[in-house]
């Protein structure tokens, strides 16, 4: 039993009406009532207080029929309303229902129990209404509160209505700005990742947890995860979609970060070995694929422990990250560098010939020695002793085409070094390529 009262509002000029005797059968009188005789007067009450329900004659001095309902209802809201007629104008108690009393009773029919058994229908209904109403509040505390941005969409991307999480995620300072905004084309940073997700989420009915990249209004992106479903009608036709979206750009920067720190080198930013071996790895697959050839380069400083032994390691270090740099000016496009640990590089040349690998080792040896390392005002030479090894779909693992390279290598240094080699046959080296300007 609810604790708000009963309104009823009845006309008992002369003596009490038929729902004032109903309720009196009633033992115990369970119902709290206020009791009204005239429609002013029950406008005046249900528009400033609180009812479980209402109970409404249609025949009171100061207003008839379906006008004084209506007027009534307009002030009752969603408090279940029954309405009291005369035999004769039943059709007024069924145009009532139709437009949203719960019931309607006829005057000269109505006892205790059949109004107890109305009433009870009514309570029943503003606990309902009053549920209702508490987990829409609970839904829009945490619809309004929740950090991730929540949103709803027409098919043809249209915003309905958003949080102020998802204004604040894109950097819009009103939901209006936001309304007048096309999902796939003016949010979504890449139209095509949009569509995919569109056909997906139409296909499945749901996503969870999708990364996306979505435009703030300043054109930054923003990383976040996207979690959708569609919502159909009970014929199966798409209404809308909703989702919500959950800002992970710092997340996403910092696993991007590891990823690059596991793969390069910290001193050099060169990727490091263990990924250069991974990417031998796969250029031997290439090559097994399309029948090609490639070219694995070793490359050892000579004499950087002498710039350790003069100037110190500060200074080594230095060194090396000039011939990082000089490395890179003289590849390819697409070509590969890893520092290969201490004074030792690697570069691979995928899909190459002999003649290609050696006119690029040619060049790694000369941009080596013609950028200048200064070191406190002290001009530093820079050499390096090359090695060529080549490698095909004919090779079991890429060690091989390592170890090739790493004896043409070691020809090179022992010959006097600053020079390249190139690998042939049963480890022995063959064409010495010296760079310009050795004496």
């Amino acid at each position: 039993m609810t604790d708000l009262p009963i309104l009823l509002v009845e006309d008992s000029r002369s003596s009490p009406g038929p729902a004032s005797r109903a309720l009196d059968q009633l033992r115990g009188r369970p119902y709290a009532l206020v009791k009204t005789s005239t429609l002013a007067e029950g406008i005046e009450h249900i528009s400033r207080s609180k009812f479980a329900a209402a109970i409404l004659d249609m025949t009171l001095r100061d207003g008839m029929g379906l006008p004084a309902f209506l007027r009534f209802q307009g002030k009752a809201g969603t408090v279940p309303i029954v309405v009291l007629i005369d035999r004769a104008y039943e059709d007024l108690g069924v145009e009532a229902t139709r437009r949203g009393a719960l019931d309607y009773l006829i005057k000269d029919e109505i006892s205790g129990a059949l109004l107890d058994k109305v009433l009870r229908l009514a309570l029943e209904r503003t606990h309902t209404v009053l549920a209702l109403r508490a987990s829409e509040a609970r839904y829009r505390t945490m619809f309004e509160s929740t950090a991730a941005g929540v949103y709803q969409a027409t098919c043809d991307d249209r915003i309905l209505t958003i949080n102020p999480a998802f204004c604040t995620l894109l950097g819009y300072t009103s939901e209006d700005e936001v309304l007048k905004l096309d999902f796939g084309t003016h949010i979504c940073a890449n139209f095509e990742d949009h569509l995919a997700f569109r056909r997906e989420l139409e296909a499945s009915g749901e996503i969870r947890g999708r990364e996306m990249s979505l435009r703030q209004k300043n054109g930054d992106r923003l990383v976040v995860t996207h979690s959708a479903r569609l919502v159909r009608d009970s014929r199966g036709a798409p209404l809308y979609f909703e989702g919500t979206i959950a800002d992970v750009t710092a997340a996403h920067k910092q696993a991007k970060q590891w990823s690059y720190e596991a793969s390069h080198d910290s001193l050099t930013g060169l990727l490091n070995r263990r990924e250069m071996e991974r990417r031998m790895q796969t250029a031997l697959e290439n090559a097994v694929i399309d029948r090609s050839t490639f070219a694995v380069v070793m490359i050892d400083l000579d004499g950087f422990k002498n710039v350790n032994d003069r100037f110190g390691h500060g200074a080594g270090d230095d060194f090396l990250r000039h011939v990082a740099s000089s490395l890179r000016e003289a590849v390819r496009a697409g070509d590969l560098i890893a520092r290969f640990g201490g004074d030792e590089f690697l570069v691979l040349l995928e899909r190459t010939s002999e003649e290609a690998a050696v006119r690029v080792s040619q060049s790694l040896l000369k941009s080596i020695a013609s950028n200048e390392f200064l070191w406190t005002g002290q001009s530093v030479s820079a050499k390096a002793s090359l090695g060529v090894g080549m490698g095909s779909a004919s090779d079991a693992t890429w060690v091989s085409i390592l170890e090739r390279a790493d004896s043409a290598c070691y020809e090179a240094k022992k010959s006097g070094g600053h020079c390249v080699r190139q690998f042939s046959g049963e480890g022995a080296s063959s064409k010495r390529f010296v760079a310009a300007g050795k004496k």
